[in-house]
């Protein structure tokens, strides 16, 4: 990985579910809540832009392109984030791929491409998270109504996941199992069974999070600076809604508490 933050300029890129579609609050996109996570917990500031581009596939040659909105992502990748010289880029392009029957191999091969160019024409850390759950059968996966959207199966789906997990390994990028993340859960959908709802966009938005915070550790360095210049410990911290029992009985054990905190400090 070569950026472990923090982050200043985030390009988010991909389809509809880039672009935030279905999430009724504007905050609740899951870029936004992402970039709300980075804000809290790095001083500096981030600028965030959104380029995903709803009904949009990976390249023209996705079986699925001439349905799709134009360009495809490897037709637009470079202006949309090379030249927005970007040092962190989510790729969440993945979705119509599967769902219009790309061949797993030249969708790996085009994303494969897409990123090796963006790592090596920044100095972005690039994460790439995977299909997330769907419904198959339903709404706009529904292949009588939808037949150019409606050629994949779950087999498809644990497949496209699988290599662009192995993907990411690779180039050294962070992969996000949203499918593991969602649990099978049709509640995190909006009724058109495909794109996520306001709480599975915060549902995505906090599991990239998650990722990016456990594999840069420079997105601590504000933690670690407040605990110090505040002196947090287990002495005064906690408590919140809490009640007038539990505060006494915790006070009455304090000086035990206190004398071994004390003497770990000094160890």
């Amino acid at each position: 990985m070569t950026n472990s933050g923090p982050f200043r300029r985030m390009v988010v890129l991909g389809d509809s579910n880039s672009y935030g579609m279905c999430a009724h609050e504007p905050r609740n996109e899951w870029n936004q809540v992402l970039a709300y996570w980075l804000r809290r917990f790095q001083d500096e500031p981030l600028e965030v832009f959104n380029r995903g581009l709803p009904a949009e596939v990976i390249s023209p040659r996705c079986p699925g392109y001439a349905d799709s909105a134009k360009p495809s992502l490897m037709e637009r990748y470079r202006r949309h984030c090379i030249d927005l010289d970007p040092d962190l880029v989510i790729v969440a392009q993945s979705l119509n791929d599967m769902r219009a029957g790309m061949p797993l191999q030249e969708y790996i091969s085009d994303l494969k491409s897409i990123v090796a160019d963006i790592q090596a024409q920044t100095d972005a850390l690039v994460v790439m998270p995977g299909v997330y759950h769907q419904v198959h059968g339903r709404g706009v996966n529904d292949p009588a109504l939808y037949p150019t959207w409606a050629k994949w199966s779950d087999l498809e789906a644990h497949a496209y996941n699988h290599a662009i997990g192995l993907l990411a390994a690779e180039l050294g990028a962070l992969y996000v199992d949203t499918r593991a993340v969602f649990a099978g859960a049709d509640w995190v959908l909006h009724s058109d069974c495909c794109h996520l709802n306001d709480l599975g966009q915060a549902l995505m938005g906090n599991a990239v999070f998650q990722v990016i915070a456990t594999h840069c550790a420079r997105i601590a360095d504000k933690t670690l600076r407040i605990m110090e210049e505040e002196a947090v410990s287990i002495l005064n911290t906690g408590g919140t809604d809490t009640d007038e029992e539990i505060r006494a009985l915790w006070n009455e054990a304090l000086d035990r508490f206190t004398i071994e905190f004390d003497d770990n400090l000094k160890k």
